[in-house]
């Protein structure tokens, strides 16, 4: 996961907390997405059944759930 926060003029590695050897995984479009929170959460899930939050702006990852099929679309909402 990569985040910037200068429009992509420069791009930060954020990996505490995922996966980081034999990782064959990705991301589509839809299946990322974030809160309203402050800090932001973000979230995602994976075309291999994972998803993983991140209640840190991406600083750090936690596995939320896996073995689910295919993650096409994520969708958060503060309650």
């Amino acid at each position: 996961m990569h985040r910037t926060r200068d429009g992509g003029k420069s791009w930060d590695a954020l990996g505490e907390g995922l996966p980081q050897q034999d990782v064959f995984m990705g991301v589509y479009r839809s299946g990322l997405c974030t809160d309203s929170g402050d800090p932001t959460g973000v979230y995602f899930g994976t075309n291999t059944g994972q998803v993983y939050a991140s209640p840190d702006e991406g600083d750090s990852w936690q596995l939320v759930t896996q073995n689910l099929p295919l993650i096409l679309a994520v969708t958060a909402a503060l309650v």
